[in-house]
């Protein structure tokens, strides 16, 4: 009886587990969903949730599986679990199909950073004891320096001077602006005051461009957020730039050892392009000439679109730009902004040359049934074979 007891408190315990995960699934689901008008959509959104209740005016066809809206608007439908159960309602965004150029081309980009990001902490020999004026006043690794005694820094250079004997700092801290007072220390050795901080104005990289939009020359790529690698700080953007790179060098990704690109470019050359937003879907900015990258035009897939198979990606990782086959393995609307797909590398050819997905490829664009769909985003350590993408749908919506 007892034996009994407890294995009905852990089947119990399993299924309000899994009824907790998958009420979490649920309401991670978009709450708006785009459609193109005279296009067919998948009324299957993944885990078992349909699109229902959809206006029937709007729509040549509404079966249980596909969806074919006639009208450019606005409306509400619903998401139901096994096309029964209502769980939310969701705004159906009827729109004309639109394009852009897909990518794929390999590009260097620097961005400065809207503050110093304090990325360590560190003791200074003064009157031959070790001090650190910055730890002491209360500052944190991840504090990002707005002002120096109202002085917004424009470089780390400009630290040391703009501090006095009693300096100001005011800091960013998890979206909270913070006040600290520091008595700097004088060095030992360099005579020099020292608050006992290490920081970042900027960083640089390469990555890959993701879409242009011809009419306009806007343009994302990497379809994520570049952070600061020692505090994990999301880079903000003052100002930055981006230019076409070229491949000095491949190192194949490997079991529990990602690959990597590794790019050439060079700030004696005239940029491509301003960076003017940074965040977890990508890099976004302007192109100064859309002729400088070529680029193919391809009509927008949305979500609903987008079907398990085969996909191609388009990357750089030996000089040219080139298309790669894929299969999409999971499409996760319900998943993160990020990992919203999960693919797997499948040609021949490119995992000889990279071993699947390395660092660099991220921003490659996803092709699927001759629409730009998604663009590769992470890799999974362990398997470099395999790796997730971001609905392009994402990036649209935060470059807008």
């Amino acid at each position: 009886m007892k034996i009994f007891r407890k294995l009905s408190r852990s089947l119990m315990a399993v299924m309000l587990s899994g009824l907790i995960l998958y009420t979490d699934i649920l309401f991670s689901f978009p709450t708006q969903i785009t459609m193109f008008r005279n296009k067919e959509h998948s009324s299957r959104l993944g885990a078992g949730v349909t699109i229902s209740d959809i206006p029937k005016e709007i729509c040549a066809s509404a079966k249980s599986e596909t969806v074919t809206p006639l009208e450019v608007g606005e409306y509400e439908a619903t998401l139901k679990v096994g096309n029964i159960i209502p769980f939310r309602k969701v705004k159906l965004s009827v729109a004309e199909e639109k394009t852009l150029c897909a990518s794929g081309a390999l590009i260097g980009l620097r961005i400065y950073n809207k503050g110093l990001i304090v990325t360590n902490l560190s003791p200074i020999t003064s009157g031959g004891r070790e001090i650190c004026p910055a730890q002491v006043a209360g500052i944190l690794p991840g504090d990002i320096i707005l002002e120096i005694n109202g002085v917004a820094p424009k470089s780390s250079e400009d630290v040391g001077t703009l501090i006095t004997d009693s300096t100001l700092l005011t800091v960013l801290r998890d979206k909270t602006v913070k006040s600290f007072t520091l008595t700097p220390a004088t060095d030992d050795d360099s005579k020099a005051k020292k608050l006992g901080i290490w920081v970042r104005d900027s960083t640089a990289g390469v990555g890959t461009m993701t879409y242009i939009d011809s009419d306009t020359g806007n343009f994302g790529a990497l379809g994520h957020g570049i952070s600061d690698s020692d505090t994990g700080v999301m880079f903000q953007v003052a100002s930055g730039t981006i230019e076409k790179s070229s491949v000095v060098s491949v190192t194949k990704g490997k079991r529990g050892a990602p690959g990597e690109i590794c790019g050439s470019f060079s700030s004696q050359n005239a940029p491509s392009g301003t960076v003017s937003k940074n965040c977890e879907a990508g890099i976004f900015g302007k192109l100064f000439s859309v002729s400088v990258f070529n680029s193919k035009v391809y009509p927008i897939g949305v979500m609903s679109q987008v079907k398990t198979g085969d996909a191609s990606i388009l990357s750089t990782v030996d000089g040219e730009t080139r298309e790669y086959h894929i299969k999409i393995l999971r499409s996760m609307p319900f998943g993160s902004a990020t990992k919203g797909l999960a693919i797997e590398v499948t040609d021949s050819e490119l995992l000889q040359k990279t071993g699947g997905i390395i660092q660099g490829m991220s921003g490659s664009p996803i092709i699927q049934n001759g629409k730009i769909i998604g663009a590769v985003t992470h890799v999974l350590v362990n398997d470099p074979t395999r790796g997730y993408g971001i609905f392009i749908e994402n990036m649209l919506a935060e470059a807008e």
